[in-house]
């Protein structure tokens, strides 16, 4: 099975990224999307809403949209602190050695490679699937491979994806304002019931 390994802070999960899942893995002819939440993004702020809450609204979002092939893993929650993609596709291959697992990571993220943990072992041995999404500057293939990817383990995509960050979708939250439509319905009733995102929150 050829899977893409969607990793991120998911602070909070979104509709880009749900719109990103499922048009990559149909252009790229994947066969699942396995959205891995990190703990904690080694080149992020720290995520405002805790591990289990960021897992939960994943969990929710992937149920609502009802398609088998979205599997959300709570590998990197479990094992908690940093959370670097090399050591999470190292444990990923080592459970699932049949799979033919890629990375699927956008634009803006791939720019960064080299910033990475064990950046070299990544850009040696990993396939990725780099997303050219509606907002950031979209990457070329010159500039892919001089950032050091392997054109025959690259596959650069281009897609129409709704521009919405996550950080648009915390302030809004803070303000009470609505969600509809920067994330299922069923997310923005578990950050309202949650009172997730809020200033006068007791764990924010």
């Amino acid at each position: 099975m050829t899977v893409l390994v969607f990793g991120g802070t998911f602070d909070p999960v979104h509709c880009g990224h749900l719109s990103i899942a499922r048009q990559a893995r149909e252009r790229s002819g994947a066969e699942a999307t396995w959205f891995v939440p990190a703990a904690l993004a080694p080149l992020r702020d720290a995520p405002l809403a805790t591990p289990a809450e960021r897992l939960e609204l994943l969990q929710a979002a992937c149920a609502a949209e009802g398609d088998p092939r979205d599997v959300v893993l709570d590998l990197a929650v479990h094992r908690g602190g940093i959370s670097y993609t090399a050591d999470v596709m190292d444990a990923l291959r080592a459970e699932h050695p049949d799979d033919g697992l890629a990375v699927l990571i956008g634009a803006d993220a791939a720019r960064t490679i080299n910033q990475w943990h064990r950046a070299a072992d990544l850009l040696r041995t990993e396939r990725f699937v780099i997303v050219n999404r509606t907002g950031p500057p979209p990457l070329d293939a010159d500039e892919v491979a001089r950032l050091g990817y392997s054109g025959e383990r690259t596959t650069l995509l281009t897609i129409d994806s709704p521009d919405i960050s996550a950080s648009e979708v915390r302030e809004r939250s803070a303000r009470g304002e609505s969600l509809s439509g920067l994330v299922p319905d069923v997310v923005a009733s578990l950050i309202a019931a949650k009172g997730m995102y809020r200033q006068n929150r007791d764990d924010a």
